[in-house]
């Protein structure tokens, strides 16, 4: 039975007395200090604008945070900071002259190491930070993308970069190679790009659900377009197209005469993702969880015949009625994630439809796999098309795909996927897995009478086969619902209500794009944005509970399930103080990076500010705050939290370092940059000795002392000095000393 999207409904407002105002104000402010000494939650910057968008740990215990401000005076001068240098030209003509920058923190988070940062105004921001190396590995090549703001001839949308150090080799100062991308709708907002353990990128360059184009392309090493040989679109060396595989098939005289290949997201003139034989667009094969789908490719559903790639066709609607959205021929990709073991790609997009029986139109997601070569392994929809019972469906909320990770222990793909809207058909359930009669989510389906709202969903999908094993809605309840079901029989969960008993209203609740992060067991960890979100006993920041009384805000909030999605972890909010009976002071910031550490989960984003540049609502619950941090927001302001917990905790999710064991070797020591110029810094891989005074020796190769004295800041000045060879001796309490050879430029 299918039924349409239904208007959102309003909550019963609540009615407090004054004596009530103050306790549940009270019980806020309480419930949001549990296990302060533990936590760092911190603002960064000044009066200017700054975000946070991305952080890693990478091999040497420190950590690199990411993102833009617009000046960069609220570091301290005595910080190194280092100018990334490149070629050619970035579009960024319509930029807002800011800064983008990599902050790398010592490993206890008190203290900013080095800074790095492009020129003013080059590009808009550092996004996203990537290595070709698996998660928990000795960290590989560092790539970065960065947004760009420049009009279409210009090629504005953003840029992948490839940097030529990564912190530990030495401190980058330069691109190796860059790639400009012009991006629009999904792929400037998500930014849908990988990169293989061979230091290949796998990237989405356009626009989505228009009338231009889009495409998937590859670059190799150096950063050039490359061939795939089982992808089937082609461009020659002579300025030709060719459609089919393998590449080296191409009649122009084998592989060599192919440029690069690429996989066009369009339907216009194109047979991308359709079958090319009658034989393929009829087969009937499995859909993952039960059901069956009909047609070999994940756009075959929209069409009534195979596509002749000599002479395309795009006749509707296909089996299921299903036709393509007239006004938009370019369909729409919003994630890529390469498994760095095998290098298989797996794209994450959807197709804007049309539904011919309930006049409707649509967005229908998909999830494709490929080997190295590019050949397809497997797809889902995500949902039935033919259910287990050998009906034939619709499903009608729009669907998106919003990250992809790979859970590396258990050999699975997670998804996060969203919904807007519900009917019979939708994302599937946590508790109806065909391949695991006994599982269950921590939400199994949406529930209540709000239709108009997104709803969000995390599912595991095999990497073999694209067998779903796990999965669970993420729609945290609506101001002022009924319908609430039984608390919940985990005690971590606080006494909240388990959202598989009663039938509550939930609200629209998303996902972090592209910032999904699995640990070494398999738990998963995101961020979200929320209205009453359901927060752990063990959370830093908790929302007030429905049968409290106050009221609650939207907010952002950070969690982790466990890996078969059966109940949080941990789930604390990142938001300001809000007042519970006027819900004023919340619903002030986004989280856009997370990291899952040994001992927690550290998250960054901003705290907002409005059109007069001046920070909205109140401040977040700050802990610890660091000496480069401030305890309140100035205009728009940088947020940084980690959050640690026992049920955080797992030591596997220690990074493995190709320098030393963390916490093994305190006399390991890292100098750079090397080679220097006018002075080195230094860190220890275990940085217990980050209080410590230092005596230091500079020697030449024959063991000559040529100057001495005692470090400041970890710093040793090297003036004087020319070109060449030489070793520093450190030296602190108790007789411990280090020798280490440096080179001077």
């Amino acid at each position: 039975m299918l039924s349409v999207k239904t208007p959102k409904t309003n909550g019963i407002p609540f009615h407090f007395l004054f004596l009530k105002k103050i306790l549940f104000i009270a019980m806020v402010v309480t419930m949001t200090t549990s296990k302060a000494q533990n936590n760092i939650v911190t603002y960064a910057g000044n009066n200017g604008k700054e975000t946070f968008y991305d952080v890693v740990e990478i091999s040497n215990g420190t950590f690199l945070v990411c993102g833009y401000a617009d000046n960069l005076n609220w570091i301290a001068p005595n910080v190194p900071k280092t100018s990334i240098s490149y070629t050619g030209t970035i579009p960024n003509a319509l930029g807002k002259n800011r800064y983008g920058f990599i902050l790398q923190l010592s490993s206890h988070l008190d203290s900013i190491l080095h800074v790095v940062h492009f020129p003013q105004g080059a590009v808009e921001d550092i996004r996203f930070m990537k290595t070709n190396s698996k998660p928990y590995q000795p960290i590989g090549d560092l790539y970065i993308s960065c947004n760009t703001s420049d009009t279409d001839p210009n090629n504005g949308g953003y840029i992948i970069a490839k940097l030529n150090n990564n912190f530990i080799s030495g401190i980058p100062n330069e691109l190796s190679w860059y790639q400009v991308v012009w991006a629009k709708s999904y792929a400037k907002t998500y930014h849908p790009w990988d990169v293989s353990s061979k230091g290949q990128v796998y990237y989405v360059s356009g626009e989505a659900h228009g009338y231009d184009w889009s495409a998937m392309y590859c670059l190799n090493s150096n950063g050039k377009r490359r061939v795939i040989n089982n992808w089937r679109t082609h461009w020659l060396r002579n300025g030709t197209e060719w459609k089919g595989t393998p590449a080296s098939a191409n009649p122009q005289g084998g592989i060599d005469s192919v440029n690069y290949s690429g996989i066009a997201l369009k339907i216009t003139g194109r047979c991308e993702f359709r079958s090319w034989t009658v034989a393929d667009f009829n087969l009937t094969s499995p859909d993952g969880n039960g059901g069956t789908r009909k047609g070999k490719w994940p756009a075959d559903f929209l069409f009534n015949s195979p596509c002749d790639p000599q002479n395309p066709t795009a006749n509707s609607p296909g089996y299921n009625l299903y036709s393509p959205e007239a006004c938009c021929p370019v369909w729409g990709a919003s994630s890529i994630c390469i498994d760095r073991r095998n290098d298989d790609v797996y794209l994450g997009m959807n197709f804007k439809s049309y539904y011919n029986p309930a006049n409707s139109p649509d967005f229908e997601p998909a999830v494709i796999a490929f080997d190295s070569t590019g050949t397809i392994k497997w797809w889902s929809r995500l949902y039935h098309e033919i259910t287990p019972n050998g009906d034939t469906v619709g499903s009608l909320p729009d669907q998106y795909v919003d990250a992809l990770a790979i859970d590396y222990q258990n050999n699975k793909l997670t998804v996060a996927a969203r919904a807007h809207g519900n009917n019979t058909e939708n994302l599937w359930q946590g508790n109806k897995v065909n391949n695991a009669p006994n599982a269950y989510g921590f939400q199994n389906q949406f529930t209540g009478t709000n239709g108009n709202i997104h709803e969000s969903w995390l599912g595991k999908l095999r990497l073999s086969d694209g067998v779903l094993t796990n999965s669970t809605y993420v729609a945290e309840l609506t101001e002022g619902t009924g319908g609430l079901g039984s608390a919940h029989s985990d005690p971590n969960l606080d006494g909240w209500p388990d959202p598989n008993t009663g039938w509550p209203d939930v609200n629209t609740t998303y996902i972090t794009k592209n910032n999904l992060k699995v640990s070494s067991n398999g738990d998963v960890c995101m961020l979200g944005v929320g209205r009453r979100t359901i927060t752990t006993k063990n959370a830093y920041q908790k929302m007030v509970k429905p049968f409290w009384g106050g009221k609650s805000c939207w907010n952002s909030f950070v969690r982790m399930y466990d890996k078969e999605f059966h109940v949080p972890k941990y789930s604390s909010l990142v938001v300001g103080q809000w007042d519970t009976l006027s819900q004023a002071g919340g619903d002030n910031t986004e989280l856009f990076g997370l990291y899952k550490t040994s001992k927690g989960i550290v998250a960054v984003g901003r705290h907002k500010a409005d059109n007069a540049d001046i920070a909205v609502g109140n401040t977040i619950p700050i802990n610890a705050v660091p000496a480069w941090g401030v305890a309140t927001p100035s205009n728009e302001s940088a947020v940084f939290v980690y959050y640690v917990s026992d049920s955080l905790s797992n030591a596997n999710d220690q990074i493995t370092t190709g320098i030393t064991a963390i916490n093994r070797n305190p006399f390991e020591v890292h100098f750079y940059p090397n080679p220097a110029k006018e002075r080195i810094y230094f860190s220890f891989a275990n940085d217990i000795y980050r209080n410590e005074t230092f005596r230091y020796t500079v020697l030449n190769p024959v063991g000559q002392r040529l100057s001495t004295g005692n470090t400041e800041n970890n710093t040793i000045p090297l003036k004087n000095l020319s070109t060449g060879v030489y070793y520093i001796e450190l030296l602190w309490k108790q007789n411990n000393k280090v020798l280490k050879k440096i080179v001077i430029e």
